[in-house]
């Protein structure tokens, strides 16, 4: 997997992850290549490279042409996760905060004003998303790491359930949550379940 995440070219990682993390929007070359700001025509060229390797998909609307992820493919899926581990790298210090959440949720989302900018982010903001079972858990994590960290945690903590039902219903927290997070872990369950979504 490490020689596979050297090896990926950055501007085609980002249509995907943009794809992926903005997946209620329709974007056609033009809308995208502004959006992850390069040309338009370096846009077209990926999308279309994508597309022949099958790993998007286009369709009509009037007189543009619209691009989405093909989840069919099972390559697709690797590359969205694959892109979401490298997105999270940079974060590694959030990585290692919050490591004993790993096993007691089923992902874990950084999202707010500590993702743009660390020395002005007043809080850190976390969405866990876990087993109802073991929300107790969950929470007491984050309590006892709220004793030592030197900016507050807000946790929004959910049941797998309740996200479903959040993005099911369009839930505009949620979804802004989604497209401006970074996944500190389960990159693969946040797939799994977005995946549902992505027509």
């Amino acid at each position: 997997m490490e020689i596979e995440k050297m090896n990926r070219p950055k501007h085609r990682e980002k249509i995907i992850r943009t794809l992926f993390k903005n997946f209620l929007v329709e974007y056609n070359s033009r809308s995208l290549s502004k959006t992850i700001g390069i040309t338009h025509a370096g846009t077209f060229k990926i999308l279309k490279k994508l597309e022949k390797e099958n790993i998007v998909k286009s369709r009509k609307i009037g007189k543009a042409v619209v691009y989405s992820l093909n989840m069919e493919n099972s390559r697709t899926i690797t590359e969205i996760e694959l892109s979401l581990i490298v997105e999270s790298e940079n974060y590694n210090r959030w990585i290692e905060e919050f490591k004993k959440l790993k096993d007691k949720s089923k992902f874990v989302i950084l999202f707010g004003s500590i993702v743009k900018n660390l020395k002005e982010a007043k809080d850190i903001d976390i969405l866990i998303v876990t087993e109802k079972n073991k929300l107790e858990e969950s929470q007491q994590i984050i309590s006892e790491r709220s004793k030592l960290s030197y900016k507050k945690i807000h946790p929004l903590t959910q049941t797998l359930r309740d996200f479903n039902n959040d993005v099911s219903n369009k839930n505009k927290a949620i979804i802004e949550i989604m497209r401006t997070g970074i996944v500190l872990y389960g990159h693969r369950e946040v797939v799994k379940i977005l995946r549902n979504y992505i027509k």
